[in-house]
C-alpha cells in the first residue's frame, strides 16, 4: 500500500511506501483508499510540533478524476478528513485524485 500526503514546503504530494518516502509528485491517484489521521499526532501538531499525522492509503492508479468527483480536505482544527460539500467525516473512498494545485478529489 502507498501513503500520500501534502508536503507543504515543496508544494507537492509526498509518496511513502512501507514508512519511507520514495518520492514526490505534482499529481497522482490512488484507488481502494482509506483516510487516516492520528489523533495524538494532530494534538501534538496543534501544540506546535511539525509531523505528518494525516495521509491517504491506497493502491496507485493512472485514472483521471471523473466529472462528479467530490472535493475532500483536512484541517488540523477539526478531526478527520471531510467532504467539502457536506462537511461529513470520511474514512474510505473508491478512488482519490491528488491534483497539481494541491486540491484533492474523491470518488465514493
Amino acid at each position: 500500500m502507498t501513503d500520500v500526503y501534502r508536503h507543504r514546503p515543496k508544494a507537492m504530494w509526498s509518496v511513502r511506501e512501507n514508512g519511507r518516502v520514495t518520492g514526490h509528485a505534482p499529481a497522482l491517484a490512488l484507488r481502494d483508499c482509506w483516510f487516516r489521521v492520528s489523533e495524538s499526532g494532530r494534538l501534538r501538531a496543534l501544540r506546535g510540533r511539525r509531523e505528518v499525522h494525516a495521509h491517504v492509503t491506497g493502491t496507485p492508479t493512472d485514472a483521471l478524476p471523473p466529472p462528479g468527483a467530490i472535493p475532500v480536505g483536512y484541517r488540523i482544527q477539526e478531526p478527520g478528513f471531510r467532504r467539502r460539500d457536506t462537511n461529513e467525516i470520511i474514512t474510505t473512498a473508491i478512488a482519490v485524485y491528488f491534483l497539481e494545485d494541491g486540491t484533492c478529489l474523491a470518488e465514493f
